[in-house]
């Protein structure tokens, strides 16, 4: 464990009690946004700071950063909805300190027509943006890098995690346990969405994949919400429906579209007295730094988010100083074992 609710709640400065219930994301509990914010920041610059230790000290000897330069910084998120997705507040972190660590200054951007984003030798963009935002932010600067997403196809670089890797490393795991019968609980948003498929994101289409090649595919164990975020109501309300539909044929495991709507998977399943893994294992995507914290601890496969921004902003940094064709970088993820997974019941 990279650091325990202890060291979070001594240094953010609240209970033990408070942290848990809030990376839990306990909705009975009336907490200040401000006191969320705190302790999912510094939960997230524990885990971040301990990760990186030995990284960081072979790189103490490097070169003096360069003169300090502006940089444009938006965010497809508010600070209010950042707290109900804090995938895109690691990332953001992650952008931040490689910032501060190579003498770049962040120019907070929420409308393109700033008059002091006339002074800025680049875009960073956090998020999935529509169309005509992208655009906005590609006429600011011909050095843009977008982190989080892979559109726009072309004059800009992205930066975005395998998830197709992801499902790929969950159905394998859950496999090599003996499940057969997996649901896959997710969703995804009808606007900043591209491409052709009926469903645009690789997570889904490689489940659908990946159980039709093995024969397990069932429709009834395909819930997927077409117009919603993922987040943790949104986990818990599918499941919710499916149960009824479940009836007494449970499957044995279920794949959360990412770690928010796997806590929302998990709060379901037990208010139906359903205990996870003995009756249906859990798995969740991205590894945010509260997986750790649920009863059980969430199986899930790291996305790395804080990596994510610090590679935006290092390509952003090197389109700078040496313009060139666009590219797609893709970070491969990783198996976390944690608590929420066993053999079949």
């Amino acid at each position: 464990m990279a650091s325990t609710i202890t060291d979070i709640a001594q240094q953010a400065g609240v209970s033990i009690s408070t942290v848990s219930r809030v990376l839990n994301y306990d909705e009975s509990l009336a907490v200040a946004d401000t006191t969320r914010r705190r302790i999912f920041e510094t939960a997230e610059q524990l885990n971040y700071t301990k990760y990186k230790k030995k990284r960081q000290a072979k790189k103490r000897a490097a070169s003096k950063p360069p003169r300090q330069n502006n940089i444009a910084f938006f965010q497809w998120l508010t600070e209010a909805e950042e707290l109900g997705d804090v995938y895109y507040l690691s990332m953001r972190m992650g952008v931040e300190k490689r910032a501060a660590q190579r003498g770049y200054n962040l120019i907070r951007a929420t409308a393109t027509d700033d008059a002091v984003l006339n002074d800025v030798q680049g875009s960073l963009a956090i998020g999935k943006f529509d169309e005509k935002t992208v655009q906005e932010i590609l006429n600011v600067s011909p050095n843009t890098v977008f982190v989080g997403t892979t559109f726009p196809t072309v004059d800009a670089d992205t930066i975005n995690g395998d998830f197709e890797q992801a499902a790929e490393l969950a159905l394998n795991h859950l496999f090599s346990l003996g499940h057969k019968k997996i649901a896959l609980i997710s969703a995804q948003e009808q606007l900043n969405m591209y491409g052709y498929r009926t469903y645009k994101t690789p997570l889904i289409n490689a489940y659908r994949d990946i159980m039709r090649y093995y024969g397990y595919f069932d429709e009834r164990y395909f819930a997927v919400d077409t117009d919603s975020n993922l987040t943790v109501p949104v986990g818990r309300a599918l499941t919710e429906r499916k149960l009824k539909d479940w009836g007494d044929d449970l499957p044995t495991a279920i794949l959360a579209g990412n770690d928010l709507m796997a806590v929302g998977v998990i709060n379901a399943l037990q208010t139906h007295g359903i205990r996870v893994p003995e009756d249906v294992s859990v798995v969740g995507i991205n590894d945010l730094m509260m997986a750790q914290y649920l009863d059980p601890p969430l199986t899930t496969v790291k996305i790395f988010t804080e990596e994510m921004g610090e590679t935006g902003l290092d390509t952003l940094i090197s389109r700078i100083k040496s313009p060139g064709i666009a590219r797609r970088i893709v970070l491969s993820g990783k198996l976390i074992t944690r608590g929420s997974t066993a053999k079949p019941r």
